[in-house]
């Protein structure tokens, strides 16, 4: 694999985010596991993001050889992002009314589920920035994963953000490596029954915060 490189994200790489989320949705693994419809999945998981921002998302895209790999995205206001989140579950409803998403019945165990066993959230006052981070299974062992990192938080330093968290859970025992390696800690874990029907057991949810410097 050629040496992998990172870019910013752009307004046009929307379908692609969504597909690298959805291809790495379980865990590393597919999310078709527990949500059939895809096109579903990227707007739920994706859209917000690239309508918050006129020039594209607060995030980067890691490439190689052509390829693209991988991705980090978030915000630095999350009230902005809600805003966009309403409007985008507009667009889903609308979306449902004309059968937009065929799979719909099939994703409403997890959707049910995720509404019952909400994970912890760190306030947001101190920790007001949030980011997601996919990468493709080809995208190992060339350090894209803390370039991307890298890339976001010096992006979030400079809009001067006091603080980022995310969540995920101890399953993503790579990504919560790389994660302490760049200085986030574990700020909140709480065992959840959320992944039981396709993980088998309970895992253990997780958020993980960093204080950035010269945040406001």
């Amino acid at each position: 694999m050629p040496e992998g490189r990172v870019r910013s994200l752009q307004a046009g790489d929307l379908a692609t985010v969504a597909a690298v989320a959805y291809e790495t949705g379980f865990f590393g693994e597919s999310a078709a596991r527990y949500f059939p419809d895809t096109a579903l999945f990227g707007e739920l998981w994706a859209r917000a993001y690239f309508l918050e921002e006129l020039n594209g998302p607060l995030g980067f895209a890691a490439e190689a050889g052509g390829q693209f790999l991988g991705y980090i995205i978030g915000t630095a206001d999350m009230d902005a992002y809600r805003r966009r989140f309403v409007q985008v579950l507009g667009r889903v409803a609308w979306g449902a009314l004309r059968g937009a998403y065929p799979q719909l019945v099939g994703c409403l165990p997890y959707l049910t589920r995720a509404a019952r066993y909400p994970g912890p959230h760190a306030p947001e006052e101190a920790y007001p920035a949030h980011l997601h981070l996919n990468l493709r299974p080809e995208a190992r062992g060339l350090g894209l994963g803390g370039a991307l990192l890298d890339a976001y938080l010096e992006a979030l330093r400079v809009r001067g953000a006091a603080g980022v968290q995310l969540s995920t859970t101890t399953e993503n025992t790579a990504a919560v490596a790389l994660y302490e390696r760049r200085g986030l800690r574990v700020w909140a874990a709480r065992k959840t029954p959320l992944w039981r029907p396709w993980l088998g057991r309970d895992a253990t949810h997780i958020v993980m915060v960093r204080t950035l410097p010269g945040g406001s």
